[in-house]
């Protein structure tokens, strides 16, 4: 399933922090992420000279240095032990979990991704995705390809209040999708009332 385009949201322009970069780092962040090398995940290989053909002035210091900019701004996070870049709220503006079918081909990305770090940071993601999008289509998908790994995403999103895990947490099916109404995940705002009551 090979990557056809890019998504850059059109609020991107009103994004103080985006506003704040210089047009070589912006140059370079959309050449990553719509490079043919970009994940699923939102992780692409480390390999500046790769990217020395973006312009007629680009040289490797001014694209290590759009790097650096980049990393200063939180846009990308970098692991050069490993060779590899994370852009880093990727998985949040992409729209991987619309599909399944796509959420799954992110879950395989992100078992290729040799670096700790970066893999942390793509769950750290999708903990805050959980958080906000629980009735993604997606989740199902990455519940069906990676179930420990889900688990594992549902326990640092909604941890338990004993501080104990699930008994069984393998035992607990998949419903997702799932309508705000059916949701086992807890609302804030209601455990909030219930410990109120």
């Amino acid at each position: 399933m090979a990557r056809d385009h890019a998504r850059i949201l059109v609020a991107i322009w009103g994004d103080p922090a985006w506003k704040a970069l210089t047009s070589v780092q912006q140059l370079v962040y959309a050449a990553l992420i719509s490079s043919q090398d970009l994940s699923y995940c939102g992780v692409v290989p480390y390999i500046p000279a790769r990217y020395l053909d973006l312009s007629s002035d680009m040289t490797e210091r001014k694209f290590t240095s759009a790097i650096s900019g980049l990393e200063q701004g939180k846009f990308v996070i970098r692991d050069t032990r490993t060779a590899e870049l994370l852009v880093r709220s990727y998985v949040r503006h992409d729209g991987v979990l619309k599909q399944p079918n796509v959420t799954k081909a992110l879950v395989t990305a992100l078992r290729k991704v040799h670096s700790d770090r970066l893999r942390e940071a793509v769950s750290s993601e999708l903990v805050r995705l959980l958080l906000e999008q629980p009735d993604a289509k997606g989740w199902k998908g990455y519940g069906e390809a990676d179930p420990e790994g889900f688990q594992n995403l549902m326990a640092k999103a909604y941890p338990s209040p004993s501080g104990n895990p699930s008994p069984n947490p393998k035992a607990t099916p998949f419903p997702l999708p799932l309508s705000p109404s059916s949701s086992p995940l807890p609302v804030p705002h209601q455990a909030d009332q219930k410990a109120s009551a």
